[in-house]
């Protein structure tokens, strides 16, 4: 069989994928009870041999996956999640990885030797707010209480325990380093940042440690936002391709030096071991660093590696001791991109070069560009469709326009770092740097000029997004049964199109007068946010700390400004989000309420600003948009909000209130939202009550709730959505 490591790995890959993205035992049951009864009946079916041989191995490799997930998961995730979450630990240990700061959070792994004075094996990632002055493989020793980890990312990457720097938090330095092989990458990298910022402006060396070696962190807001809404964030997170451009120029300076194939090889997989361990082994990484390895250690055998194989070997290699590795969606995205140039991209291509009869170079090359980027594209739409809830449309025309660009900023920003840390040739390194401030301003520049085009990132998680993609998979399906593919092509085409164009219509049309506020799962503490159209407003923004990574990435998949946020009061309950939200989004106007605030004259006009306080026995209205208003009034030291559209109302009423205190026109909203019983609650005559808070909370009050209320909700699972009609 010519591609059976392909067949198998990329089985393998995507059976995980499946089971690790859609979890449940009827799920499992069904892909195990599946494969094996299709092994079995295509073991007695008289078909061809490679074909009955394919199907079996690939049943086999269905059937292992499965396996493999459920001996990891109660093997070796579950122990450590039942054992160690929601405890308070002492541990000792080092911090394994690089240290992630920002203007709001610093970020530790801790690679832990005991737990509780006994040996255990754990990675814990430790979010404090504050610099701990610890650094990356420092020895330390702390108190800390511990969460389980919900991200998949984390997941993916064996860190299943969470904790954070606050009350009853301690970690001290013993004064040691554990200087493990990866400690010199980290440091290699760490000074190739810092030659960087020497080098060149803040916004070009951000972008440039960026593409070069994965660090977001130091992009401004604007500039992550414009490759997000451009759907090229690829470009800025280091994968296959950044591995590939980085080996081809070594390979090009080999070739010049030597003609010794094993001198290459050698050399070509030190630099792409060098380069996986520099970026951190990210997944995509890795994979292009494995199928590398293979192709040029087949030169050295005189064999031609299968592009397919070695993808199968490469997903093999990232899941075969760590099924969970499936489970981080660049994985996965890379795999289906890499997968889509293989199976795609020369067809297309040579289907443009002899349909517009190309001769040159220069137009051969583009066409070649052109068709990657397509073939790319159209096989993780689907996924990022999923996965993100966004796409742009101008996604390969802006790629062609930076992707090429994006291989000499690579090339420049890797020479000058290099330059700049060797004494003797520093000179060199100015010119690189030069170049490549030049290159990343022109990429910035393009960025900037798609994001600002209306429609440039469409939300897809609508159902006739949903619908479309469907349609569009049973399409190209039937296209494989039919004759006149050219003709077939045609018109499948259009009917895609017109199934999107007419389903998005519809559903602008039937939602364009839609609000709706959300009571976000945060535990203990209260978020709401009302949205209508593009804006949002957040009602409160405050809740447990463990909660706050899930409600960020919601948040952040939907919107990249907010447009008010109003915080009834400064404690934990209300407010614990604010600093980051203010990081991380475009905050228009933030209102605090402040007990010792003289100055109110600046609520009368609302000027905007972005940070404005409010005190006792103030009362005003805010537009949220042209037909929703929110009542912010205070009455002995508690602030209310009376949030309504027409004749639909929603009362916000934190902690410590009174509702005697309450005038009579505002005790029959229609909803209600609390997290603890106010005094005198039987005044109240709302239909609906959304608790919100930890389930022991509501567990306490739920009876004394229903009696008074017909509805009653809560949003520990989930958050609540209420529409405003």
């Amino acid at each position: 069989m010519k591609r059976l490591f392909g067949l198998i790995g990329l089985t393998y890959l995507s059976a995980l994928a499946v089971v690790f993205y859609f979890y449940n035992s009827i799920l499992i049951i069904a892909l195990i009870s599946l494969s094996v009864i299709t092994g079995a009946v295509f073991v007695f079916l008289k078909v061809k041999r490679q074909r009955k041989y394919s199907v079996i191995i690939a049943s086999a490799s269905v059937l292992c996956a499965c396996l493999s997930f459920i001996l990891y998961t109660n093997i070796t995730y579950l122990p450590a999640v039942n054992k160690y979450s929601d405890k308070q630990l002492k541990i000792s240990g080092y911090v394994c990885d690089e240290v992630q700061k920002n203007d709001s959070s610093c970020i530790y792994v801790i690679q832990t030797d005991t737990v509780n004075g006994k040996s255990e094996k754990l990675k814990i990632r430790l979010i404090s707010y504050t610099d701990l002055k610890i650094g990356a493989f420092d020895r330390v020793t702390s108190t800390l209480y511990t969460y389980k980890y919900d991200s998949n990312t984390m997941i993916s990457k064996g860190i299943f325990l969470k904790s954070y720097a606050d009350d009853g938090f301690s970690i001290e330095s013993t004064g040691e380093k554990q200087k493990t092989l990866y400690y010199y990458a980290v440091s290699a990298r760490t000074a190739m940042k810092t030659a960087l910022d020497a080098l060149l402006p803040e916004d070009c060396s951000s972008l440039c440690k960026a593409v070069l070696l994965g660090d977001k962190q130091a992009l401004s807001y604007d500039v992550r936002n414009d490759f997000l809404n451009t759907g090229t964030t690829f470009l800025i997170v280091v994968s296959g391709m950044h591995l590939s451009i980085v080996a081809s120029f070594i390979l090009f300076i080999l070739r010049k030096i030597t003609k010794s194939r094993i001198i290459i090889c050698v050399s070509v997989c030190v630099t792409v071991f060098a380069f996986m361990a520099l970026t951190g082994f990210t997944s995509s990484v890795v994979r292009s660093g494995v199928m590398l390895i293979i192709t040029y250690c087949g030169t050295v055998l005189l064999r031609k590696a299968d592009a397919l194989n070695s993808m199968g070997v490469a997903a093999l290699v990232l899941t075969i001791f760590n099924p969970y590795a499936s489970g981080d969606i660049g994985l996965v995205l890379s795999f289906a991109a890499t997968a889509g140039i293989i199976v795609w991209a020369p067809k297309i291509n040579g289907y443009i070069v002899s349909k517009l009869n190309l001769k040159s170079k220069f137009t051969k090359s583009a066409a070649g560009m052109i068709s990657a980027s397509l073939s790319a594209s159209v096989w993780i739409v689907p996924i990022t469709a999923a996965a993100f809830g966004r796409v742009s449309p101008f996604v390969v025309i802006v790629s062609l326009l930076t992707e090429s660009f994006v291989s000499v900023l690579i090339v420049c920003a890797l020479l000058s770092s290099v330059f700049y840390l060797c004494p003797f040739i520093s000179f060199l390194a100015y010119p690189f740097a030069l170049a490549a401030g030049l290159v990343s301003k022109y990429i910035v520049f393009i960025e900037r000029i798609f994001a600002s085009i209306p429609y440039c990132s469409v939300n897809t998680d609508k159902i006739y997004f949903y619908i479309w993609m469907f349609v569009t998979l049973a399409l190209v399906l039937i296209g494989f049964f039919i004759k006149n593919k050219a003709v077939y092509i045609k018109y499948s085409i259009l009917i895609s199109c017109i199934i999107l164009i007419a389903g998005w219509a519809f559903f602008t049309v039937i939602t364009s007068d839609t609000a709706k506020v959300n009571v976000w799962s945060v535990g203990s503490g209260v978020t709401a946010s009302v949205e209508s159209g593009g804006n949002i407003t957040l009602l409160s923004c405050g809740g447990s700390l463990s909660k706050s990574e899930d409600f960020f990435d919601e948040l952040d998949g939907n919107y990249t400004r907010i447009d008010n946020i109003i915080i009834p009061n400064e404690k934990n309950r209300y407010s614990s989000f604010q600093p980051q939200l203010v990081t991380q989004f475009d905050v228009s106007n933030i209102l605090v309420y402040d007990n010792d605030s003289q100055n109110q004259q600046q609520l009368s006009s609302y000027d905007g600003q972005s940070r404005s306080t409010f005190g006792e026995n103030v009362h005003f209205t805010i537009y949220l948009s042209s037909d929703i208003t929110d009542e912010v009034f205070n009455a002995d030291g508690i602030t209310y909000q009376y949030v309504k559209r027409n004749s639909t109302s929603l009362l916000l009423v934190p902690r410590g209130a009174d509702i005697s205190a309450l005038p009579e026109r505002y005790r029959t909203a229609n909803y209600l939202v609390i997290d603890k019983m106010p005094d005198n609650a039987d005044l109240l005559n709302c239909k609906t009550a959304v608790f919100s808070g930890t389930i022991k909370e509501f567990e306490k009050n739920e009876s004394y709730l229903r009696k008074l209320f017909n509805n009653v909700s809560n949003n520990v699972k989930s958050k609540v959505s209420i529409t405003l009609n």
